[in-house]
Parts: structure tokens; C-alpha cells; sequence
């Protein structure tokens, strides 16, 4: 993943050896991953320090799943854009559709392994690359200039 500038990544499991394992993979992939026991303690430090890429679980044992924690995020931190990757064994077409509908940006159906996932992080990474170029493009931007084949007011036409 060394074409692309490091982003700051959390990732919440339920699973303690669930967690662990995708973590070690992460590391080895390169990514120093933050790691949470459920959405809501990832939510907690989200606001505190927003990060770029979310990994999540979809379910959890309280009420705030991956899908409530995709809704916050989307609801109070438009930009810098959070590519958000929501992971569950629930695979029926209305839930992929819900997740979806909430803002998640990709649904990875459990069992997976670790080149899916790393391939739904690269596909992140490259749509984190080029939405921040076009902000830096939007930002670089000057003053509209007049269009061309327009005179100066202040030059005289003759007849």
C-alpha cells in the first residue's frame, strides 16, 4: 500500500480474536490501526480525533451498531471524507441495502480474508486520494477570469 500517503484507520470488532487477528494482518499490510471492542467506544474517539478510514463491525452487543456509528459520521463530519467499510455475517439484499442507504461505503459478508479485505482498503484509499484532490483542486482554484473573445471595458470600440 506504499503508493499512498498514510491515513489515520480505526477498526471495531466484537470478537476479542476476531479483533486481533485482522489487526495483525493490518500491521503487516503496513496501516497502524486503532482498535475498539464495539462502535460506540470507536464513536467516543472518533469525535475526539476523527479518523479517515473506519473499519467496522456490523453488529454488536449494546444498541449502537456499525450501521448507527456510519450514521454519525456521515451526520457530523462531512469532510475530510470518512471511507467507511461495514463487515457482517448478514448477507440478505435488505441489509446490504440498508447499510448502504445509511453511507457505508462498502459491505464486506463475513467470512472474509485478509486480501478482500485489503482490497476494499486500497479501493478506499484510492477514492480518499482522489476526493482530497479535488478539494485541493476546488481550493488552488483563482478568481473566474473574463471569458475570452470579451473586451475591456475601458478599450474603445470602433465602427
Amino acid at each position: 500500500m506504499g503508493l499512498f500517503k498514510p491515513v489515520s484507520l480505526y477498526l471495531a470488532i466484537r470478537k476479542e480474536g476476531e479483533r486481533s487477528a485482522t489487526e495483525d494482518s493490518l500491521v503487516l499490510d503496513g496501516f497502524d490501526p486503532s482498535s475498539f471492542s464495539s462502535a460506540a467506544a470507536l464513536w467516543a474517539r472518533f469525535q475526539e480525533r476523527p479518523a479517515r478510514m473506519v473499519i467496522t463491525d456490523r453488529r454488536f452487543g449494546d444498541d449502537f451498531t456499525g450501521i448507527d456509528l456510519t450514521r454519525a459520521i456521515r451526520t457530523k463530519f462531512a469532510l475530510p471524507y470518512v471511507f467507511v467499510v461495514v463487515m457482517s455475517s448478514l448477507s440478505r439484499l435488505n441489509e446490504i441495502e440498508e447499510g448502504l442507504a445509511a453511507g457505508v461505503d462498502d459491505y464486506l459478508i463475513k467470512p472474509h480474508n485478509r486480501f478482500q479485505l485489503r482490497s476494499r482498503i486500497a479501493v478506499g484509499l484510492r477514492w480518499l486520494t482522489y476526493i482530497d484532490s479535488l478539494h485541493a483542486q476546488a481550493g488552488n482554484q483563482s478568481e473566474p477570469k473574463a471569458p475570452v473573445g470579451k473586451r475591456a471595458a475601458s478599450s474603445p470600440r470602433r465602427v
